[in-house]
């Protein structure tokens, strides 16, 4: 399957923007961070946007997009449900920001809510791509590799924040090393699950397609999950994930997040973005006929 790049944007940035506002809603909850929230609120409110863009370059006919939202099995419909109610928590959260003034205090509930509601965001988005026709996306795993981009880009991203606010804390360091460390953890696994997916190809003795007659069921040729390109961004998924884990590390040892959280980020990002990339690739059909 061929990469598609407004999807991978769609869902790395959501995923950035979920796990920013949830890591500002547990930074929240611990009393950390109070000229950070303001910032890290804009931030993720920007990142919810440009991803929500970003799907729409996906369609020829994006106005055709708002068909689908009157079904509610429809896995777009459970995703636009999903931002908009995590969207009017954010909107509360800034009313509740705006009113405490300098000391950026929200309720303990709607900071719950804001960090349930963002691991729900995740885990909506994830499963919408699962289907059983594709043995590489039908896994658990796949939603736990967008949690832990989300876990990874969260507190690294709060962390450069709280450094530039000069609100650095002990919460910092120890955050980004739990969520690196959980990133570099649920993308071994998945990638490992993608492999063990290719014993799940049937073999079909008859194919043919009237106006593709020299379509292979598998367009690289290939019933393994890994071959050529697709193993080039699996590693390139696995070194960044382990590159963000080490920046995290380093972070803590020297206190700072100014440089190293931001390094952590981009090793995220590089990470989420070659994954996703790996994910289209190794999406090929056992269901030849529809």
């Amino acid at each position: 399957m061929e990469l598609q790049w407004p999807l991978i944007l769609f869902t790395t940035l959501l995923a950035w923007a979920a796990g920013l506002f949830g890591a500002q809603c547990l930074w929240a909850l611990r009393g950390r961070g109070a000229k950070a929230q303001m910032p890290a609120l804009i931030v993720s409110v920007a990142l919810l946007a440009v991803g929500g863009i970003a799907v729409f370059f996906h369609l020829e006919h994006w106005e055709r997009i708002f068909n689908g939202f009157g079904h509610m099995t429809s896995g777009i419909t459970q995703e636009l449900i999903a931002i908009v109610v995590l969207a009017v928590v954010m909107v509360a959260y800034f009313v509740y920001l705006r009113r405490s003034g300098d000391e950026a205090r929200v309720p303990a509930w709607l900071a719950v809510a804001g960090l349930v509601l963002a691991v729900v965001l995740v885990v909506v988005m994830g499963h919408s791509y699962m289907m059983a026709s594709l043995p590489a996306w039908d896994s658990l795993l796949q939603i736990g590799s967008l949690l832990g981009a989300a876990c990874a880009f969260g507190p690294a991203t709060m962390a450069v924040i709280c450094a530039v606010r000069d609100e650095a804390s002990d919460l910092d360091a120890r955050a980004n090393v739990i969520g690196q460390c959980a990133n570099v953890v649920l993308v071994v696994a998945y990638l490992i699950a993608m492999q063990a997916t290719a014993g799940s190809y049937t073999a079909v003795e008859f194919w043919y397609d009237p106006t593709q007659p020299t379509l292979d069921i598998t367009p690289d040729g290939s019933t393994a999950p890994f071959s050529g390109a697709s193993m080039g961004w699996a590693v390139c998924s696995i070194v960044a994930a382990v590159a963000g884990a080490a920046s995290a590390f380093v972070g803590k040892a020297k206190g700072d997040w100014k440089i190293w959280g931001a390094v952590g980020a981009a090793c995220v990002l590089v990470s989420a973005l070659a994954l996703r990339a790996t994910f289209y690739m190794t999406g090929v059909s056992i269901y030849p006929f529809f």
